[in-house]
């Protein structure tokens, strides 16, 4: 390999300063390459040196200024009291974070670049104030010219007037901004540069000033620069090829800004010696490889590594990525053989277990309270409870989290929260008390000696104790919501960073990390269009052409900039393998980057493209049955009762039966922020509860009138569906929520209008009062052949197994034949008596109400109850369900003294026209009107799938149909 530019650098200043190199000060863009560059020096002097002052371009201008630079939420915070101050617009902050966030970058463009903030704010309402702009150039003015036509017509439009509004107070709060950070003291970055740059004397503490590898320079820098030089202070080092310098054909390179470089700042290098200039056009090995996956990628990385076992190569040896979001995958895909790796990416805070806990913490504040803030949502304090540092945020057994917001916060020993509810905690306790939970947390994993626990703790204290500060200063004034969003979205931006030895081994670093440093063999992964040039936006309140005419940062720059970055990676490396994700999908274009693009067309290189292909085969997915070994057979032994949904869960897929009812596998819990289909029939289900009972409490008979008085009242009906989400534990307190409040009230709407055209009807029974159980007995018998009677016996006014002793709800029997006795039955939703339109006698109904979508053909036969490919097409499930409780009403002395005929319904809310609805079930298009007419037929296939379940010889087997599996909250356990 050539030698590096960092060892020409180290050369140069060897030769032309010796070894002592106390009184120079060495400014780099970055911090990385001053380890490389003090190697070099050590190497080549060959005695002792004395080293000079390394330092970034950053601390060079703090280092001339009293002014601090503020905290980026702190910045935030007084720009919006500086805009509330100049508009008159009361923005809360947490409207106005976003709006900060770009006012102040576009403040900062302007202060480094040291524009006249009043030219470019200027009041564009009134457009002759654009007369006088001598100070610009003709193509500047046609640019403005070309923005400000927008303007001249039809000047009243809505949008046009806000903009304009706006726009005329930039200026004012540009200037009472930087007065108001003034006087603190402190400054954001821009405000630092500028105020140096523009400074009349500066107390150099060096006697020269080497910058090094620098490229688009902005215009404080360039005044800086120009200072220095002029008192003989200042020599510049630049790194570029005479591949990209200016030619027409290199539009995308930074060629033009390295051209002016060169002339304002001569170079210490010699500028024609091709040994340094001159490498991007010697023989390179070059491949381009095609990935369907970022993680194919990272793993691709292991087998480059060895390939050639490069990884010997050490620091010579480069992973460079253009998206750090794949540094975990390429960590675990690491060969041992490559046992020296230096990682210049941290590792990112929001992946370790301390930041889950704080952001558990943050939504029981927040979205766990429920109870107008007086308790907390029990979902969300399981999941804390879950997590593995739980056990460490209390001090003793009495202060175990529960369900009592202020026991809770008594957790904390050094806060006295005890007296607080959540409500009436604002943003400084709460971040005080989860500081402190964390401190705990940091004491208590102390012991355990794990480096990554203890480096993530103390990162994360310091986060919440900085956000603390500032809100006890009364700067962050936000609300609990937004807090958790500012600390989650600070969590995603930092990171930990690796310790080790920087110059020693593989080097696996970001793109801009590579500034400075050459490589023999390198590695570009993810090197798409969108990561390289990075996602290139152009957000900002000031518009491009406005930008370009004030020679403000535009996207062009930016364009150029990582152009920059990518072709000087290349020039000096000699085996180069470039990786690029070739998908379309996830949001990834599957395009290359331009600039490979650009390399394909005019680097003169040959360059070989490969694929990357998984090499797997692929295996079909066979969940296998679960045989009913002793131990199943005992725990079915034990199960003395079931519900229908048992029977249709075990007739739809017997394997999922096994893992609920057997193995007591729970279903993962939902969001309770959201409503699923399951919560948002509750809630529907309280609703009309609520209604029914309050209008039964008053009279025996429903009539017309007591219908049609929630009818004509919209706000008396949302008072009792706001009743059945607080009933549910939730609140209608987002927009999701709110459309689903609107939904149910419609639908509850619609079935007091089908209800209204019954009248007038009774409610036996709603809800908890309407439990209807029955004892079932059926027998197994030796041969595997079900035999025994059928009915089903009076219901009895509590659920019991009437019939047998029963040794773990089952009847044992010294025979070979094994009897059953099972209690079966559940709650039915409404049971009503009314008048039957066609005979004029009494009838009863057993009411279930349905939110979901209607079958679209009606079962034909009972075969089709059991069949399990009705269930999803026909949602014969609803009909077993309807038809078992309404037998058992129908033999019931308590429901059904009179011996009424009954009748299954099932009332489908979302697809019931208004008038003339029966929703009376029917089998063949006939109405069901006295389903004991289907009794007999009905209780044999109820009896075998019973025998089927409890037969030792008949394992729990998965399904056959996959689109059942699609919503199984199992499908993970079965592999799929």
């Amino acid at each position: 390999m050539n030698k590096t530019f960092l060892e020409y650098v180290a050369e140069d200043i060897i030769s032309k300063y010796g070894t002592d190199l106390s009184r120079i000060a060495v400014v780099f863009p970055n911090k990385r390459a001053a380890l490389f560059l003090n190697e070099h020096l050590a190497r080549l002097a060959g005695q002792p040196v004395w080293s000079p002052a390394y330092i970034t371009i950053s601390d060079l201008f703090r280092q001339h200024t009293d002014l601090k630079t503020a905290d980026p939420i702190k910045l935030i915070c007084d720009i919006h009291k500086s805009f509330t101050k100049c508009t008159g617009i009361d923005e809360t902050l947490d409207h106005f974070y976003g709006w900060g966030q770009l006012l102040l970058a576009d403040f900062d463009d302007i202060d480094k670049n040291m524009a006249d903030a009043d030219s470019i704010f200027c009041n564009l309402k009134d457009i002759h104030e654009l007369d006088d702009i001598s100070y610009l150039d003709n193509e500047q003015k046609e640019m403005l010219a070309r923005f400000f036509a927008n303007f001249s017509d039809d000047i009243d439009s809505e949008l046009k007037k806000r903009f304009l509004s706006l726009w005329s107070h930039f200026g004012d709060i540009y200037h009472d901004y930087n007065r108001r950070l003034t006087e603190q003291g402190i400054g954001y970055e821009g405000a630092i540069y500028r105020k140096v740059a523009s400074e009349q004397t500066l107390h150099l503490k060096y006697d020269k000033y080497l910058f090094v590898g620098f490229n688009l320079l902005q215009k404080v820098e360039r005044v800086l620069f120009s200072r220095l030089m002029k008192e003989g202070k200042a020599k510049f080092y630049w790194d570029f090829d005479e591949y990209y310098m200016p030619s027409p054909s290199h539009h995308l390179t930074t060629s033009p800004s390295q051209h002016l470089n060169l002339s304002d700042f001569p170079n210490e290098l010699d500028n024609t010696d091709p040994d340094i200039y001159a490498n991007m056009r010697r023989p390179k090995r070059i491949r381009f490889i095609s990935s369907p996956t970022e993680n194919a990628q990272a793993r691709f990385a292991s087998n480059w590594l060895l390939e050639n076992e490069r990884y010997k190569a050490g620091r010579k040896t480069a992973v460079v990525m253009c998206d750090e979001s794949i540094l975990l995958p390429i960590m675990h895909s690491l060969p041992p053989e490559a046992d020296k790796v230096n990682i210049t990416s941290g590792f990112p805070l929001a992946m370790t277990p301390v930041a889950s806990l704080v952001m558990l913490l943050f939504d029981l504040y927040t979205l766990g309270l429920r109870k107008k803030g007086t308790a907390f949502n029990p979902h969300y304090l399981k999941k804390l409870m879950a997590h593995p540092y739980a056990h460490h945020l209390t001090t003793s057994p009495s202060h175990h989290l529960n369900t009592s917001p202020s026991h809770h916060l008594n957790t904390s020993p050094s806060h006295h929260l005890t007296t607080s509810t959540p409500q009436h905690l604002t943003t400084s306790p709460i971040l005080h008390h989860i500081a402190s939970l964390i401190k705990q947390v940091g004491i208590a994993t102390k012991p355990e000696g794990d480096a990554l626990t203890q480096e993530s703790v103390f990162r994360m204290y310091t986060i919440l104790n900085r956000l603390a500060t500032l809100a006890d200063s009364g700067d962050l004034l936000v609300d609990n919501t937004t807090l958790r969003r500012l600390v989650s979205q600070l969590v995603s931006s930092s990171s930990i960073p690796f310790h080790g030895e920087p110059v020693v081994g593989v080097q696996i670093m970001g793109v801009l990390e590579t500034r400075n440093i050459d490589f023999d063999h390198l590695l570009l992964l993810s090197c798409n269009e969108g990561n390289m040039p990075k996602g290139i936006n152009d957000s900002s309140f000031i518009p491009y052409t406005i930008r370009k005419a004030h020679h403000l940062t535009t996207i062009d720059n930016k364009v150029a900039l990582y152009s920059y970055y990518f072709h000087r990676l290349l020039q000096r490396a000699r085996d180069i393998t470039i990786a690029y994700n070739n998908s379309t999908d996830n949001g990834h274009t599957g395009e290359m980057s331009r600039f490979m693009l650009q390399l394909l067309v005019e680097s003169g290189q040959k360059i070989n493209h490969y694929s990357l292909t998984a090499n797997n085969h692929p295996t079909p997915l066979m969940p296998k049955p679960i045989q009913k070994d002793e131990t199943v057979l005992s725990k079915l032994q034990q199960m003395s009762s079931l519900s229908p949904s048992a029977l249709n869960t075990y007739i739809r897929c017997p394997l999922a039966f096994y893992y609920q009812y057997i193995a007591h596998i729970q279903e993962p819990h939902p969001d309770p922020e959201t409503i699923d289909n399951r919560l948002f029939g509750n809630i529907f289900h309280r609703a009309a509860y609520l209604i029914y009972k309050d209008i039964t409490d008053r009279s025996p008979l429903v009539e017309k009138a007591h219908i049609q008085a929630y009818l004509s009242n919209r706000t008396l009906l949302a008072n009792v569906v706001n009743r059945a989400f607080q009933a549910e534990q939730c609140t209608a307190n987002n927009g999701l929520q709110i459309i689903n409040r609107e939904v149910i009230i419609q639908y509850i709407t619609k079935l007091l209008k089908i209800d209204q055209q019954l009248c007038p009807f009774s409610i036996l029974a709603m809800e908890e009062e309407a439990k209807v159980y029955t004892s079932l007995s059926f027998t197994i018998p030796s041969e595997g052949a079900l035999v025994g009677g059928y009915g089903i016996p009076a219901i009895p006014t509590q659920p019991t197994c009437s019939v047998g002793a029963l040794k773990g709800g089952a009847l044992v029997s010294s025979a070979p034949d094994k009897h059953y006795n099972l209690t079966i039955g559940g709650i039915i939703d409404r049971l009503d008596i009314l008048t039957d339109k066609q005979t004029g006698k009494p009838r009863i109904r057993v009411v279930d109400y349905k939110t979901g979508n209607q079958p679209s053909s009606p079962i034909k036969n009972i075969d089709e109850i059991f069949d399990p490919n009705n269930i999803r097409s026909k949602h014969s499930n609803y009909y077993l369900q309807a038809i078992l409780y309404s037998l058992i009403v129908s033999r019931s002395e308590r429901w059904n003294p009179a011996n009424h005929p009954v009748s299954p319904a099932l009332l489908f809310i979302k697809q019931a026209p208004a008038n003339h609805y029966d929703p009376t079930l029917l089998i063949d298009k006939h109405p069901i009107s006295d389903v004991t007419v289907y009794e007999e037929e009905f209780l044999t296939k109820l009896k075998h799938t019973l025998a089927d379940i409890y037969s030792p010889d008949t394992p729990f087997t998965p399904t056959d149909d996959r689109k059942k599996c699609e919503l199984c909250p199992y499908r993970m356990l079965c592999g799929l």
